[in-house]
């Protein structure tokens, strides 16, 4: 199986998990949390503007999250992932021509839109910090990919002209 946390768009290869019940969501629950899944049941893991919406500090929620992600995965799988890239959010938010809404909305990107409690970033990644995280959890070989050609979703959001979206494959 391949699992699609957060995903929205229905694909016959793959399962979607979401914290939220939808039509499209096949399995609800927690990504922090997928004790509905044995250890190394799923092939594959995507997961797309997913990460950044768990504590790096508060009770070690980011690096549990990894754990569980890698307990699920095959050996030999990927684990295939999508942040905000805040090296870029940072560099377009600081460019003297933006106006007050640009940076708001780059500053939504940065911290979430906030529309519920679901939608707030906790944590921001750049390369190194990501694959030192994902290093931490047991992932291996992390590499930068400029897209996975999967699904319309934000891992290949440009605005500005920039791809605001870090996107690395990991394995186990």
């Amino acid at each position: 199986m391949k699992l699609h946390i957060g995903g929205k768009e229905i694909h016959p290869e793959w399962k979607i998990l979401d914290v939220e019940k939808r039509d499209e969501v096949d399995y609800v629950g927690d990504a922090s949390d997928l004790s509905q899944f044995t250890d190394e049941s799923i092939g594959a893991i995507y997961a797309s503007h997913v990460l950044e919406h768990f504590y790096y500090g508060v009770n070690n929620e980011l690096a549990l999250t990894l754990s569980e992600w890698y307990r699920v995965l095959k050996q030999d799988g990927e684990l295939m992932i999508s942040v905000p890239d805040i090296q870029t959010l940072c560099q377009l938010y600081s460019q003297p021509e933006m106006g007050i809404q640009e940076r708001f909305g780059i500053m939504r990107m940065m911290f979430g839109g906030q529309i519920n409690q679901y939608d707030v970033h906790k944590v921001g990644f750049d390369f190194d910090i990501l694959c030192y995280y994902l290093a931490e959890a047991g992932f291996t070989e992390c590499r930068r990919v400029s897209g996975f050609n999967l699904f319309k979703d934000s891992s290949t959001l440009h605005v500005f002209g920039s791809p605001i979206s870090l996107n690395v494959i990991v394995s186990k």
